[in-house]
């Protein structure tokens, strides 16, 4: 039994560089960064890059590469959680391998800011003129301006995760955590993204222990994983804040960014290949001969194709107790019921007619 996923993403077929993972990133002000940038934070990894979604007078320009020097996200940002996000994966990835973020926030932004058909509406709604400001460097359409830039992004490397941090102005209730998921759904969609292999992966926002003025917004944060599949939580704790109470310090920034590195290898750490076994990995890889792709749909069932015939497929705890079997009967597609089983780890196994199993592990 293979533990982990092992899918076919039409997407990586056409990325010049598959070791060149793209990270999407949105949110509103924790996610643009307001921490001090220092001395230390100046020194860059030069295989850390970050693709510009508005101009400066600093050199950025839109749709360019840069080395991904702080502030990442706008001219007139901050130290933030992508500066050290991009820097922890890359102490775990496998040799060669290059990061690329591409950051869109507005600071104090609901999530309805981010909705894909909300064109101009965001800056006449607006009551902040330095809000409307920010807004106007992404043509008052930030949604738009991360598509538009992922794009760009793909031509040279693989979107590999999804980074959100908002919450703040908005979390509080299950309107919230649909936005949320359709704002996944319309990324996966817009961008021809695989499902499990693009996690969603939402920050919490500065703890109650801290004197958290939004720390209430954890609780819906974190019930997040209970609404739809393939969304991780990623814990503040040990995150400072500043004076505030509403943003991190730089070093709550810093450990934030860590802790955003460790969730997501966290999650690909079943077929993550590690530095010293790279060869052989990529050896298993090539003997590799039944291989699925899949998604979930908008129930949270998990629409399947394989290349082989199947015979069924087993869901289990993780770990454990086995749920349920559907046979399949030779069929190469399939619609995997998940709905009711949300909010829990799954394996879900699936059998080959000519004897092969894969295994794909849901969090």
């Amino acid at each position: 039994m293979i533990l982990g996923m092992l899918f076919v993403c039409p997407m990586q077929m056409m990325a010049q560089d598959p070791n060149f993972w793209i990270f999407l990133c949105l949110g509103q002000s924790n996610m643009a960064g307001k921490g001090t940038i220092e001395a230390q934070d100046m020194d860059v990894p030069d295989n850390f890059l970050s693709l510009s979604a508005v101009n400066g007078t600093d050199g950025r320009h839109i749709g360019e590469w840069r080395k991904a020097v702080p502030p990442i996200c706008r001219q007139d940002a901050g130290l933030g959680p992508v500066d050290y996000f991009g820097r922890a994966l890359l102490e775990k990835a496998p040799e060669g391998t290059r990061i690329g973020v591409v950051s869109v926030a507005v600071e104090g932004c609901p999530v309805d800011y981010f909705d894909r058909a909300y064109a101009s509406q965001a800056a006449a709604m607006s009551p902040y003129d330095w809000q409307r400001d920010i807004l106007r460097q992404y043509d008052n359409h930030p949604y738009r301006r991360l598509v538009d830039m992922a794009r760009i992004a793909q031509r040279e490397g693989v979107i590999k995760g999804i980074l959100y941090h908002q919450g703040e102005t908005d979390a509080y209730d299950a309107d919230w955590e649909e936005k949320v998921k359709n704002l996944y759904h319309n990324l996966r969609e817009d961008l021809a993204l695989d499902t499990f292999s693009v996690p969603l992966l939402v920050g919490e926002v500065v703890r109650k222990e801290y004197g958290g003025q939004c720390a209430d917004a954890n609780e819906t944060i974190n019930h997040l994983p209970y609404v739809f599949h393939n969304v991780y939580v990623v814990s503040s704790a040990g995150c400072k804040p500043c004076e505030d109470h509403l943003h991190f310090s730089s070093e709550g920034y810093r450990k934030l960014g860590r802790n955003y590195a460790e969730k997501y290898l966290e999650r690909i750490s079943n077929f993550l290949p590690s530095k010293g076994k790279h060869e052989e990995a990529q050896s298993v890889s090539r003997s590799v001969t039944f291989s699925l792709s899949a998604e979930f749909d908008e129930d949270n069932n998990m629409e399947v194709s394989a290349n082989a015939p199947l015979e069924r497929v087993d869901i289990r705890r993780k770990g454990g107790e086995m749920l349920k079997t559907h046979r399949l009967d030779g069929k190469q597609t399939a619609v995997v019921p998940l709905r009711d089983l949300t909010g829990q780890p799954l394996e879900v196994e699936f059998h080959s007619v000519g004897g092969e199993t894969r295994t794909v592990t849901i969090e």
